[in-house]
This record gives structure tokens, C-alpha cells and sequence, in this order.
């Protein structure tokens, strides 16, 4: 019986480490989670500040850059499709 109780408090002790070991890695991460917290949310308030714009001026921004994009695509396309259709083109038949 005493072989018993050695064997309960063996087992209470193990208990017992399992937890404050837990419980130290637990605070250590929540630890290491705040300071990385606290260095992201630092470094993005150092960024500088950025001029409020109203909504209509970055529409039209926005609206410009899209309308040079799709034009200077659409004369790049014409002039490729132009310098292909005028080549000259010969087709050989042979027997």
C-alpha cells in the first residue's frame, strides 16, 4: 500500500509541474505577443501622416490612371494588330 501512495504522490508532483510549467510558457508567450504588439502598432504610428482626400478627387484619380492604362493598351493592340496585318505574307504550295 505505501508502493500506492508513492505512485499518488509521484503523480501529484508531475501534476503539479505540468502546470506551473504551462503556465509559465503561457505568460511568456502573452508576454512576447505584447511587445511584438506594441512594436507593430509603434512602428505604424511613426508613418507619416497623409493628407485627408475627399472621395471624388481619389475617384478621379483613380478613373485617370485606369482610362491611360486601357488607352495606351489599346494603341499598343492597334499598332501590333496594324504591323501584323501589313506584313507581307507568302504561302508555298508544293505537290
Amino acid at each position: 500500500m505505501s508502493h500506492r501512495l508513492t505512485h499518488h504522490e509521484e503523480d501529484k508532483a508531475k501534476r503539479r509541474q505540468l502546470i506551473w510549467l504551462s503556465a509559465a510558457s503561457t505568460i511568456l508567450i502573452i508576454i512576447l505577443w505584447i511587445f511584438y504588439m506594441q512594436r507593430t502598432f509603434t512602428s505604424l504610428s511613426n508613418t507619416p501622416n497623409v493628407p485627408q482626400t475627399d472621395s471624388t478627387s481619389v475617384f478621379k484619380t483613380g478613373l485617370t490612371t485606369i482610362s491611360d492604362t486601357v488607352i495606351t493598351g489599346l494603341v499598343n493592340s492597334y499598332l501590333y494588330f496594324h504591323t501584323v496585318a501589313s506584313e507581307e505574307k507568302t504561302f508555298t504550295i508544293t505537290k
